[in-house]
């Protein structure tokens, strides 16, 4: 198996001025048996329009763009969003990151003590691409739980003192001058409907904004 790549998707939109700098951070990618020993970069992937067609029918693609497109037009009603795989609301993916905990190919099923491990064994690197993409805007998809007072070194205050946790579909952590840590549930987590999971987010960035003014 080799390592698959991710982070900033497109450098030049993740950069432009006025984008909100937005990092997801999920566990691992599914990946089908006959593909774990082809070389893949997820950032090339999603900004040559590999995942357009299917991102309606994958979950973590669809919450993905829709919360993120939400995030950059925050005055919009949740009924005028484009739908994912259309032009206009799957371009977005160009002015995000996303990376995994878990850089290798996987299943549809996490291990998360597996993940631990993995998160102990390469948390020195991690740490160092969070910092080098430098976002505003965080998006633990149900790994916040590996980071917690994890990364104080890199400049975030993601630690359980600093949390935010009135709502339990995504608590927040605030870090003056640097951002907005939100930790939500993996975009795949079916028991949310996308508006519900998009808004729990989306809420929160708010707020986060609010605070800033």
């Amino acid at each position: 198996m080799v390592e698959i790549k991710d982070g900033i998707v497109n450098e030049e939109d993740f950069h432009s001025e006025g984008n909100v700098k937005i990092l997801w951070i999920l566990k691992e990618a599914n990946v089908s048996p006959e593909d774990i020993d082809k070389v893949r970069n997820i950032c090339e992937e999603l900004r040559e329009g590999g995942h357009q067609k299917n991102a309606l029918s994958i979950p973590t693609f669809r919450k993905m763009i829709y919360t993120s497109y939400w995030i950059l037009h925050p005055e919009m009603e949740w009924s005028d969003i484009p739908y994912a795989n259309e032009d206009e609301c799957y371009s977005v993916v160009n002015k995000i990151a996303y990376i995994n905990v878990n850089k290798l190919p996987a299943t549809n099923v996490s291990d998360d003590k597996k993940l631990a491990q993995v998160f102990d064994e390469n948390k020195d690197v991690l740490l160092e691409q969070i910092k080098s993409i430098d976002p505003e805007v965080i998006i633990f998809g149900n790994t916040g739980k590996f980071f917690i007072d994890k990364m104080e070194s890199i400049g975030w205050d993601v630690s359980n003192e600093n949390k935010n946790d009135d709502d339990p579909n995504a608590h927040y952590f605030v870090t003056p001058n640097k951002g907005i840590a939100i930790n939500a549930y993996h975009p795949a987590y079916s028991k949310l409907k996308d508006k519900d999971y998009c808004y729990s987010i989306v809420e929160k960035f708010k707020i986060y904004k609010t605070i800033q003014s």
